[in-house]
């Protein structure tokens, strides 16, 4: 099976070898480099020279207003392979799920940086509308592995929580390590770790981490894709 860390995030253009260096030797098939969509022209032909690693370009989606987000992401959607929402907003997090162009929501519960909400940002409702809608929650490893004292603890109870509606209600969810830079990045075997920690089993664990979402989405870029299940021969 083919490993992608599927939400990361360059700050440095020239850290953008490094995170290749490593991420390689680490194990891992692809990147997805998740930017501001004003920044991808930049990078695109930076990305078609990486030899070695499938870099995937995202279109990192940051929104105040929840009625945003579908003109947003409709103008993106067909010129990227990923898309990311970050939530914290509970109505950002609604809208999110409720979009089926929408790749992946993290941050349901905000960050250790800019603040976590009191709440995971995550209810059943929205666990069942992100299975309906094929949006997966993105279980962020970097904001835990940084954070300290109540918010570790806080951080943990909100990923369970959101884990254990996953589980129920059979939400798509991917693990990602949301590097900043080359060094925040994990092995996949740590991922695998963390999963279980969270509740999950191996197998869901190795499908969160695999290149599910990235086939899918080149298959819609197609000329021959019509609709989920449908291709032109």
């Amino acid at each position: 099976m083919a490993y992608y860390d599927l939400c990361v995030q360059l700050e440095h253009s020239e850290d953008l070898d490094k995170f290749v260096d490593i991420a390689g030797k680490l194990g891992w098939k692809g990147l997805g480099l998740v930017l501001p969509v004003k920044e991808m022209r930049k990078y695109r032909e930076s990305v078609r020279n990486i030899k070695g690693l499938d870099i995937v370009l995202g279109a990192e989606v940051k929104i105040k207003r929840p009625e945003d987000l579908r003109k947003v992401v409709g103008k993106v959607r067909k010129q990227v392979e990923l898309i990311v929402v970050y939530g914290g907003d509970l109505e950002v997090n609604r809208k999110a799920v409720e979009t089926p162009e929408v790749d992946i929501l993290v941050h349901p519960w905000g960050s250790t940086r800019m603040g976590l909400r009191t709440d995971p940002g995550v209810n059943h409702i929205m666990a069942r509308l992100a299975a309906e809608n094929n949006v997966s929650f993105g279980l962020d490893f970097r904001d835990f592995l940084y954070s300290y004292k109540k918010d570790k603890t806080r951080l943990l109870s909100f990923l369970i929580e959101t884990a254990k509606l996953i589980k129920k209600y059979k939400s798509p969810f991917v693990i990602t390590s949301g590097a900043l830079s080359p060094w925040d990045l994990r092995a996949p075997s740590e991922f695998i770790s963390f999963g279980k920690v969270l509740g999950f089993q191996v197998p869901a664990i190795k499908q969160a981490i695999s290149d599910r979402i990235i086939t899918e989405n080149r298959k819609r870029l197609g000329s021959k894709w019509i609709m989920p299940g449908v291709e032109v021969e």
